[in-house]
């Protein structure tokens, strides 16, 4: 007899047993009843959506009713309807989402979070400026807010879960600030995409080192003596020795003070600059010039039980911007890791079903430059002349970029599964062996790996894993 009470099944069996050597002693069967309760498998379920919201998003190809960026909200706001339905309120099935462009935005409302890197202490942070230059002083300093956007974090960081310690610096995040572009030689056009400061009137000895120069952002002459890689002949003749207590620099080089009341990182001696006016240099990034160039991607969603909320989080999504798959998955993985950045996601365990869902219509790109100082459009890493992408060869180009950016997703992958976490992919309205080779060593079996040529089409992708996704819940 089998009772189901609520969410627990009970089995009660009656029956007699023949017995052998106990017949010796006159007791020839015994009543056996047994009886074994069990919950229904209500397996908790972590699921995070790392979403394609790149500028392609917004194309509605050939034959198909809507966008790309809209079918795939329609299809993941089904999703959610299936799974608010299964969990019944129960709570054990938590969603999160991780919109990725050329950056991942981790929410300006973690600017004090104790990952982020406040202090100017990540080597990265001096990529492009100069040591101890705090960049968020630098936003405050020119007018700017940081929207949320992050820098990928020293290799091997930038794919694994390293748990970020104010202790080692190269663990922490550190906050996009795309640089000032060189000006352009004409007037009727910009030759770069992100020119929102006059130049100094000197070079430093290179082209990407004046992209970088601090001094554009109003910040005194004597900063130059933590930039990293300008000769001491460039120096001199830039920065006059003063003698002791006077400042012949005027203000803008070399100060005597000690201290931080003198020093040049501290914001108070820096200078008002003006800043350039807008203009719109890609077709598919809308987005004002300045420190925070590109990052118009909507701010990760960390789990949460509340479908509604998750809801108007897929509603709000918006599409701008290039592809960097890799850092779309390794922050699904920090949203499903117990550990900071985000402490939602429950240890992993054999109690949890971690669930990653990894949708694009597109290749990993950052395009290279033969004629940009940087060598390439700026991105998660920086410009490729920063050497921030680990294995990119010394002379590259765009197909070398593409191929190390994704040999950097695979290891992320690879890292997300090898803790257990279930990796689903859905290719949209692409049709190329990059991308298929890409998404399918992604996958954690061959069977999750979906690809969708026809765009309308993204509800059956979503419904499939939403049953899959049921499976697991229902099964221990």
């Amino acid at each position: 007899q089998v009772v189901k009470v609520g969410d627990e099944l009970t089995a009660t069996v009656n029956g007699h047993v023949d017995t052998a050597f106990l017949g010796l002693i006159g007791i020839n069967d015994l009543d056996v009843v047994r009886t074994a309760s069990v919950r229904i498998g209500l397996t908790a379920v972590e699921l995070v959506m790392v979403l394609d919201t790149t500028g392609s998003m917004r194309a509605t190809p050939s034959g198909q009713s809507m966008t790309k960026l809209e079918s795939m909200q329609d299809a993941a706001l089904d999703m959610v309807d299936m799974l608010s339905d299964l969990d019944n309120g129960r709570g054990n099935i938590e969603i999160g989402l991780v919109p990725f462009a050329t950056y991942v935005n981790v929410g300006a409302d973690n600017i004090d979070a104790n990952w982020i890197d406040s202090g100017a202490d990540s080597p990265v942070h001096a990529d492009n400026l100069a040591e101890g230059l705090n960049r968020f002083d630098l936003y405050e300093h020119m007018g700017f807010e940081w929207k949320g956007c992050v820098m990928a974090r020293p290799a091997p960081h930038d794919v694994e879960d390293t748990r970020p310690r104010p202790g080692r610096p190269e663990t922490l995040f550190v906050p996009l600030f795309h640089p000032d572009e060189s000006d352009s030689r004409y007037r009727w056009f910009e030759e770069y995409p992100n020119n929102y400061a006059d130049d100094a009137n000197y070079s430093l000895g290179s082209e990407l080192l004046n992209v970088g120069n601090p001094v554009k952002y109003g910040v005194p002459d004597s900063i130059l003596t933590y930039v990293d890689g300008i000769s001491n002949s460039v120096l001199s003749n830039i920065l006059v020795e003063c003698e002791d207590g006077d400042d012949v620099n005027l203000g803008s080089g070399q100060e005597c003070s000690d201290g931080w009341a003198g020093s040049p990182l501290n914001p108070d001696n820096w200078d008002d600059i003006t800043i350039h006016r807008d203009y719109d240099y890609y077709s598919d990034v809308d987005t004002e010039i300045g420190p925070g160039f590109s990052c118009e991607m909507s701010p990760i969603l960390p789990l949460s039980t509340n479908f509604q909320t998750v809801r108007n989080n897929i509603r709000s999504l918006n599409a701008s911007g290039s592809t960097n798959i890799a850092q779309g998955t390794v922050w699904g993985y920090h949203v499903l890791s117990p550990s900071a950045p985000f402490r939602e996601g429950d240890r992993f365990s054999q109690s949890v079903q971690k669930v990653m869902i990894i949708l694009s219509d597109g290749n990993n790109v950052v395009v290279a430059r033969e004629n940009h100082p940087g060598g390439s459009d700026f991105s998660a890493y920086g410009y490729m002349e920063n050497r921030r992408l680990e294995g990119l060869p010394n002379n590259y180009d765009t197909t070398d970029i593409m191929d190390t950016m994704d040999e950097r997703t695979l290891l992320a992958c690879d890292n997300a599964k090898d803790e257990g976490i279930r990796i689903f992919t859905i290719r949209v309205s692409l049709e190329d062996q990059r991308s298929e080779d890409l998404l399918r060593a992604c996958a954690s079996a061959p069977e999750d790996y979906i690809d969708v040529p026809d765009s309308d089409r993204l509800d059956e992708a979503f419904r499939q894993i939403t049953d899959r996704i049921s499976q697991l819940y229902l099964t221990r």
